[in-house]
């Protein structure tokens, strides 16, 4: 293993809170109700297309009713536990680090700057920067073609069912984050590895470099 690129939300950051209770209050101002599992069904998918599977009413000025609430919550946002030590020991040792994420650019400065992440990546991935985002491999492929990396010796990190779609369909392997994962059982075993901490996935970066 060489290349390691990451997503974001639910992997390095449990920003879960922060967007699901700025969404259930972006529909509240609208007299909607909704509760939090219904918004978690997009949890993960790009803020415009999850509005739009949701059937929301004027999605595109939902979405930045929806980004215009996110202040609001950033108090939940947190680091998970391990994961700057992760970071770390991971650039320390050579390996090559990516960003893949659903973010735009704005919304990975604001949700990351407290906390220093980015100094950690080689390079980054944002929303709308490809034709498809994910589960499409699209944002993958250029991520690997930036960093002029080997698929065959790289993974995708993530904790969603499309971040292990695009992985998949980028020719790569897919390591669950499960330490940000509610529910193991949606992968379907279909998860090339699974990693319960941080450090599981340092251990096994090291023993297969």
């Amino acid at each position: 293993m060489k290349t390691i690129i990451f997503d974001v939300d639910g992997t390095l950051l449990s920003t879960e809170a922060m967007y699901m209770q700025s969404l259930i209050q972006t529909f509240k101002d609208r007299g909607i109700e909704k509760s939090y599992e219904e918004v978690y069904r997009v949890f993960g998918l790009p803020s415009l297309d999850g509005l739009i599977k949701m059937n929301a009413p004027e999605p595109e000025k939902m979405q930045l009713e929806w980004q215009s609430h996110y202040k609001d919550f950033w108090h939940e946002v947190k680091v998970f536990n391990g994961v700057d030590e992760m970071l770390v020991n991971l650039k320390a040792n050579k390996f090559i680090l990516g960003i893949v994420t659903s973010n735009t650019k704005e919304e990975f400065r604001d949700n990351t700057s407290q906390f220093d992440l980015a100094k950690y990546f080689d390079q980054f991935v944002f929303a709308g920067e490809t034709p498809k985002m994910k589960p499409a491999a699209d944002p993958i492929l250029k991520s690997l073609n930036d960093l002029q990396a080997d698929p065959q010796f790289a993974m995708y990190i993530g904790d969603s069912i499309h971040d292990m779609q695009a992985a998949h369909n980028a020719g790569i392997k897919f390591g669950m984050a499960a330490w940000g994962v509610r529910d193991q059982m949606i992968f379907n075993n279909q998860a090339d590895y699974i990693f319960k901490t941080p450090q599981e996935l340092f251990d096994f970066a090291m023993s297969n470099r």
